[in-house]
C-alpha cells in the first residue's frame, strides 16, 4: 500500500537528488523508499566494521574507569600548551 508523504527540503538538495535518481534510472520516490528503508533496517543500526578494525579488539587493555574524554582533554592541553 502507498502513502503519499510531503517533505520539506533544501531546494539544491532535491534538485540534485532528482538528477542522481535520473542518472541511475530510478524515481526520486523510489530513491527515497530505498534509503528510508536502508536506514530503518537492522543492519543500518549495527554498523559493519572492516576487518581491519575488527582484528584490533582485544589488543589495548584500558581500566574499567577509563575515562576517553579525559585523556583527551590532557593529551591535547599537553600538545598545544607548548
Amino acid at each position: 500500500m502507498s502513502t503519499n508523504l510531503t517533505l520539506t527540503l533544501d531546494s539544491q538538495v532535491v534538485e540534485q537528488a532528482q538528477a542522481y535518481a535520473q542518472a541511475t534510472g530510478r524515481s526520486l520516490d523510489e530513491l527515497i523508499e530505498a534509503m528510508l528503508r536502508a536506514s530503518i533496517s537492522p543492519a543500518a543500526t549495527t554498523p559493519t566494521l572492516s576487518p581491519a578494525v575488527q582484528a584490533l579488539f582485544g589488543s589495548l587493555k584500558v581500566p574499567n574507569d577509563f575515562d576517553y574524554k579525559e585523556s583527551l582533554t590532557e593529551a591535547l592541553l599537553e600538545r598545544y600548551s607548548k
